[in-house]
């Protein structure tokens, strides 16, 4: 009875024992656990993909080719058999290679295989003499094991290269004509099946139903009256026969099947078109639709208090109106317009029927609470197709989702929703009501990218799918991509530069991803109360009239001056569209980066303008006209002027590899005559030194600093950062420049 050692195992697993040895085997597998492991160990390694093989070196001989087949061939001595088989135990790549070997060596010895005289030809012409012989004339093929088949077995050779290679069948003139016949029927018998299945599955031919009118009721027609057929054609001239009296007599009226069929449609028509159709929202490849200017369907509520959300008109650009003021309940949502949370602000929405809601959070944000890429919230929501709970689709920034949906029982339940965003469809999958997930737009242009004053190049556009809670599923159906399950702090990134949807992998700042990061407690609740004392002043529905006019420039007196003022500009940036119309609300951020405000905020503007700068593709040339039309400066022309300011704003240098002839470019625009262009050229410089991409000097205690942009103590602020451009280049780690006190207007 065969022993059990990796090699009989091999041999069980193949198949090439006998049947008394193999139930022998058997039974020692069964009673073997390490056994029963060892085999689904080999089973798994020998599928597994990626995996690679061993490299022969003078220290493992087990990787030697001659040394493996000696072990297959059970020609190794005892002590180097005990090594080959040690080394396959603790190596996958040894084990994976002894065993599909050994598979492969049993496929091949136990199987024939023909070889086709043409490639047989080829392949003895590949080698000259003397090692082949071109013209050599190929033997009868013969099984691998190298024994010839008796003549009667030996058949006639076939030229057929790819019926051979393949392993089909072939015809020889053995062949008799019944099986030849009998496999053209079972084709012909299969056709014969596959035309009446899908004569089956075609839908049943249906009436044509009665024409109708404009207004979708019914346009009865009368019946036409059978005409008469005369049994014998009418002779010109002829005179004409009285008719039989019996023949005009009244008859019987029948009953018409048709005109009450007609009158019973009628009234179901009109009653079906005085009902409101049911919207089942956009399918996959559908665009999304356009609102209804007439009447707005409510699709949800806004349930947080005291923030500012807006949904726009759609009869007016760049007009925004308030949801749910101070002392109102919850504010509907409307289906198909776009709704936004202003930068900062988080906001609560509830989308979907009752006890069949999905948790939207609106996640605005500014560089105050957490410094990265993302500023308002934007987003349209439709109505969800079936099977879906939510439709929503993702114009820019970040929201949250999270299921509200109750079942039958009453108790919470998973939910489904569709998520659009830059042409791409996401299925998202709540399993339940712990499981939370982020989706997120930002666009931003790469460093180096080509500056042109009209189009130019197309913005650099990120989106990610992120898990923050429990589990969710993950399909991309454009993309035929399905993930049923992506764990916890596991995001799905996709970008337009590749275009590539990428696999499920973790999140890599965590802080960058949750709800509430945890930040400086008091600084957070000092911006949380400047936003929701700003809420609270807004009073009017028409936002885009209100909202925080008087507050770029707050009083000398007022608390949080400069707070204030670096918020106001963030939301006005955001109400900006990218329109003509939205380029006009820009110009009261450019009067502010032209102005004596303190210098914060004039490079939150500098801020607010790059990321408007990257939204649209056409926002480069809608801002470039503003910037003539109001002048960055007395002495300089104002399109250069608008030029270097527009290419400072387009990802001009990298924070974490700068290159240093823009560097040396940066020091030289400090000097500038236009005050926007310094401040630009000290925003990149300023974002070099702290590594980010919204670079905000938290560090520098810079008070009013920059309130006169052309005093001594600012002068020599500027020449500080000019002086670390040097150092910059070496990327030396230095504290922040100490700016002047507050002092000489």
């Amino acid at each position: 009875m065969p022993r059990l050692t990796l090699r009989t195992l091999l041999a069980y697993i193949d198949d090439t024992l006998g049947p008394v040895e193999t139930r022998s085997l058997g039974r020692k597998v069964a009673d073997s656990e390490e056994a029963r492991e060892l085999v689904e160990r080999i089973k798994k390694v020998t599928r597994r993909r990626g995996l690679r093989t061993p490299v022969p070196t003078a220290a493992d001989e087990t990787a030697d080719p001659n040394t493996v087949a000696e072990y297959l061939d059970n020609t190794l001595d005892s002590a180097t058999l005990k090594q080959v088989e040690e080394t396959c135990l603790g190596s996958d790549v040894h084990l994976a290679e002894v065993a599909a070997c050994h598979q492969i060596l049993t496929l091949v010895l136990t199987e024939p295989v023909r070889v086709p005289p043409r490639a047989h030809r080829r392949m003895y012409g590949l080698q000259t003499a003397p090692g082949a012989t071109p013209g050599r004339r190929p033997n009868k093929s013969l099984p691998i094991g190298g024994v010839r088949p008796p003549e009667s077995e030996q058949t006639e050779l076939d030229d057929a290269d790819a019926a051979l290679l393949l392993g089909l069948k072939r015809y020889s003139a053995e062949t008799s004509w019944a099986a030849r016949l009998a496999l053209v029927g079972v084709g012909a018998l299969l056709l014969v099946f596959l035309a009446v299945a899908v004569f089956m599955a075609l839908p049943p031919r249906t009436p044509k139903p009665p024409e109708t009118t404009p207004g979708h009721s019914f346009a009865l027609l009368p019946n036409p009256a059978p005409e008469a057929i005369p049994s014998k054609p009418k002779e010109i001239g002829a005179p004409k026969k009285p008719q039989d009296p019996d023949d005009v007599a009244p008859k019987p009226k029948d009953v018409d099947v048709n005109a009450v069929v007609s009158e019973l449609a009628i009234a179901v028509v009109s009653e079906l078109a005085a009902a409101k159709p049911i919207d089942p929202g956009p399918a996959l490849g559908d665009p999304a639709a356009d609102p209804d200017v007439k009447g707005r369907d409510p699709i949800g509520t806004v349930e947080t208090k005291r923030v500012l959300v807006l949904i726009q008109d759609p009869l007016q650009p760049g007009v925004w109106s308030r949801l749910r003021l101070k002392d109102e309940d919850d504010e509907p949502v409307s289906a198909n317009f776009p709704v936004m949370a202003l930068p900062g602000y988080k906001a609560n929405l509830l989308i979907g029927e009752r006890d069949k809601q999905v948790q939207v959070v609106l996640w605005g944000n500014v560089p105050e609470q957490l410094p990265y890429r993302v500023f308002e919230s934007r987003v349209t929501f439709h109505p969800p197709a079936k099977g879906f709970d939510a439709d929503v689709t993702l114009l820019a920034g970040r929201v949250y989702l999270k299921s509200k949906k109750l079942g039958l029982d009453k108790k919470p339940t998973g939910a489904k929703v569709r998520v659009r965003a830059a042409g791409e469809v996401w299925d998202v999958a709540l399993p339940d009501a712990q499981a939370e997930v982020l989706i997120e737009l930002v666009s931003w242009f790469e460093p180096g990218t080509a500056y042109a004053r009209v189009e130019g190049t197309a913005p650099k556009r990120e989106a990610r799918f992120a898990v923050t809670a429990g589990a969710a599923g993950f399909a991309a159906p454009r993309r035929f991509k399905i993930i049923n399950t992506v764990a916890v702090n596991t995001q799905v990134t996709w970008d337009s530069s590749s275009g590539t949807l990428h696999d499920p992998k973790a999140i890599e700042n965590m802080q960058e991803s949750l709800l509430n990061p945890v930040l400086d407690g008091n600084s957070q609740r000092l911006v949380t109360r400047v936003l929701t004392e700003t809420a609270d002043k807004v009073t009017e529905r028409n936002v885009t009239r209100q909202i925080l006019a008087t507050r770029f420039d707050p009083a000398p007196t007022a608390p949080d001056r400069e707070l204030a003022a670096r918020l106001a500009v963030y939301s006005q940036a955001a109400l900006a569209d990218s329109t003509p119309a939205g380029g006009d609300l820009l110009k009261p951020l450019v009067d502010v980066l032209k102005s004596e405000l303190p210098w914060l905020a004039r490079q939150s503007v500098v801020t607010a303008l790059t990321a408007w700068v990257a939204r649209d593709r056409g926002n480069t040339a809608i801002l470039r006209a503003v910037l003539i039309d109001k002048g960055l400066g007395e002495d300089t022309d104002r399109e250069d002027a608008a030029d270097r300011l527009l290419r400072l704003l387009r990802g001009f240098v990298s924070p974490t590899k700068p290159d240093q002839d823009r560097l040396d470019l940066l020091g030289k625009w400090l000097d500038d005559q236009a005050i926007p262009v310094r401040e630009a050229a000290l925003w990149n410089i300023v974002a070099v030194e702290l590594a980010a991409w919204v670079p905000i000097p938290v560090g520098v205690n810079v008070g009013a600093v920059g309130s006169a942009v052309n005093n001594d103590e600012y002068k020599q602020f500027l020449l500080i950062w000019r002086g670390k451009i040097e150092r910059l280049k070496n990327r030396q780690p230095a504290p922040l420049p100490v700016p002047p006190p507050v002092g000489k207007q």
